[in-house]
């Protein structure tokens, strides 16, 4: 299946969209390498999705593999409420509203977290005592999949600022839970420390070739 029809498969799964909730969800597939990171994600169990936003990365997942049980999580109540649409179609997921630090005490155990572009926009430690509750939740064997911008190039680091000070503060189309938003990027061998002193393994992809984001995957496997 080519991208363009996989795209418009996903797209039309949900029952009415607006003209600005299908344009951020096209674009939002086209910067970001959704289809490699989906690839990194186990075939089977519980599969949390925080920052789900409109669940088009969630649906992937559960279109993907029956055997999962996909949970998308997101601050943003209206783009939850759009997501919840999907779940007539697809019986193997299942949408949630709220702040991921404050509900993911409350989610099941899972095979598998994925956090994609989220905690940019959650303070360093709230960022860590969520990578902590997610390092918990993982059953023997499962991953955390924290997708993040890299520090370099420094021109991709430079342009992704750029485009996240447009969508968050001035066009307001990414919640965040805070009043007045601050940008919250660490480097990767921050990332990687956070992720080993949680007692996962870390292997680092970089996902940014062909696209002018500087992409990277961390795949942190509890053993």
């Amino acid at each position: 299946m080519t991208e363009a029809l996989n795209l418009r498969t996903l797209l039309r799964a949900y029952p009415s969209l607006t003209w600005r909730d299908r344009l951020h969800m096209i674009i939002r597939w086209r910067v970001c390498p959704m289809q490699k990171i989906a690839a990194l994600v186990p075939t089977d169990g519980v599969i949390l999705d925080l920052g789900c936003g409109h669940g088009l990365f969630a649906q992937m997942l559960a279109r993907g593999a029956a055997a999962r049980q996909v949970i998308g999580v997101d601050l943003d109540a209206d783009k939850v409420a759009l997501a919840q649409t999907l779940t007539d179609r697809l019986p193997n997921v299942q949408f949630e509203a709220g702040d991921v630090a404050d509900l993911a005490a409350d989610l099941p155990p899972a095979q598998a977290v994925t956090i994609l572009d989220v905690f940019y926009l959650v303070p360093f430690a709230v960022q860590e005592r969520l990578l902590t509750l997610c390092a918990d939740k993982l059953a023997s064997g499962g991953v955390l999949i924290l997708k993040e911008m890299a520090e370099t190039p420094r021109w991709k680091a430079f342009l992704n600022w750029l485009e996240e000070t447009l969508a968050v503060r001035v066009l307001k189309i990414t919640a965040s839970s805070e009043e007045q938003v601050h940008f919250y990027f660490r480097p990767r061998a921050e990332w990687q420390k956070l992720l080993e002193q949680r007692g996962l393994t870390v292997e680092i992809v970089k996902l940014d070739a062909g696209y002018y984001h500087p992409h990277v995957v961390f795949i942190g496997r509890k053993p």
